[in-house]
């Protein structure tokens, strides 16, 4: 008898601890919530001078803690930043894996950087910080590609307008562009004019204006003139953005 009822107590016992143990896991679930922002960086330095950074990330948020209604990172030029109206790019992309692209950067100044989770009450999760520097020089891996279209836009007796296409840019946007214009081949003695309506409009990778029209003036009647794209940046860096040339005979 007395083994049974030490038997009965044991399983009472045993019972009574899974029990808590299973009502302290919902009470206090394992929080595995994890937001990484990796270390590596690309950048876009704008025609401002203001600078984009695209960031990415992994996350997990198994949902166990709340319920998340945003996902993003945050910014500031102070370490440990926290969300505001005005200092989050949305993270990008499904399951754990992630982008961000931060937009209009100071120039020459430093960053802190972490990824984060909005909960429906109200309240963050911060995951790791990581620092970037925008005071970066493009002009050893800079590109742009330029080509002129066959056909002038418009010819008159004393000026020619040309098409300018932009068909890539990488990281720099130039602060002009234009057109480079002579009466030799070689472009000697040559002058230039540069668009009028240059915005440099760019937004995460995607030129948003890609044509312009330039215009060569004044120019002599009945000539032949030979015309090529021209781009030149911050740092007074003229390039012509590949070997695009075209000719057009005044009227």
């Amino acid at each position: 008898m007395k083994n049974l009822i030490k038997t009965v107590f044991i399983f009472l016992t045993a019972i009574s601890i899974v029990g808590c143990s299973n009502d302290d896991e919902t009470l206090n679930p394992v929080d595995d919530r994890s937001f990484t922002t990796n270390a590596t960086t690309d950048f876009f330095i704008n025609k401002d001078g203001t600078v984009n950074i695209s960031v990415s990330g992994t996350l997990q948020d198994n949902g166990s803690i709340g319920n998340v209604i945003n996902r993003g990172f945050v910014y500031g030029m102070s370490s440990q930043p926290e969300v505001n109206p005005n200092n989050t790019a949305m993270a990008l992309g499904e399951f754990d894996s992630v982008t961000g692209y931060i937009e209009g950067l100071t120039p020459t100044a430093n960053y802190f950087i972490r990824g984060y989770f909005e909960y429906d009450d109200g309240t963050f999760f911060y995951g790791n910080e990581m620092q970037v520097s925008t005071d970066i020089d493009a002009s050893t891996n800079r590109t742009i590609s330029l080509d002129l279209e066959s056909e002038a836009f418009l010819i008159q007796t004393n000026f020619i307008t040309v098409t300018i296409n932009i068909n890539a840019v990488e990281k720099e946007m130039p602060i002009e562009v234009g057109v480079e214009y002579s009466l030799s081949s070689d472009f000697s003695n040559s002058s230039s004019n540069a668009v009028e309506n240059f915005s440099g409009a760019h937004n995460q990778g995607t030129i948003v204006v890609t044509s312009y029209s330039a215009v060569a003036e004044p120019l002599q009647s009945e000539t032949l003139y030979y015309f090529r794209p021209y781009a030149k940046y911050a740092d007074e860096t003229f390039t012509n953005g590949g070997t695009s040339t075209a000719s057009f005979t005044t009227n």
